[in-house]
């Protein structure tokens, strides 16, 4: 199992507006993409010690291959819109993805 999250950076006071634009987002990659090959998955915004402006899209896979294939489909049309929706609000440079194994 592989904890797959997207991290990014977004301006100060600009969290709803992002959030609600991943959230759509999200919906649109579970209906019309290999994104419904995740097990499971979570927003999370920074709280106590880590920044509000800090967001982390997270998905569960059970393996790498099943997440390089949903990557693969976001070049769809259908996620254009989103990703042209989110980019104003998110801070140059700091979008990133990690990966974790989960130890069973």
């Amino acid at each position: 199992m592989y904890v797959c999250q997207w991290h990014l950076e977004i301006p100060y006071g600009k969290q709803g507006e992002a959030v609600a634009i991943i959230r759509a987002w999200g919906k649109e990659k579970f209906a019309t993409s290999e994104f419904r090959r995740a097990r499971g998955a979570r927003l999370l915004t920074g709280f106590v010690g880590a920044s509000a402006s800090h967001i982390v899209d997270e998905y569960l896979f059970e393996s790498i291959a099943d997440f390089e294939l949903a990557l693969k489909g976001m070049s769809a049309p259908q996620f254009k819109p989103h990703s042209d929706a989110l980019a104003p609000y998110v801070v140059p440079g700091s979008q990133r993805w990690e990966i974790y194994r989960v130890l069973e």
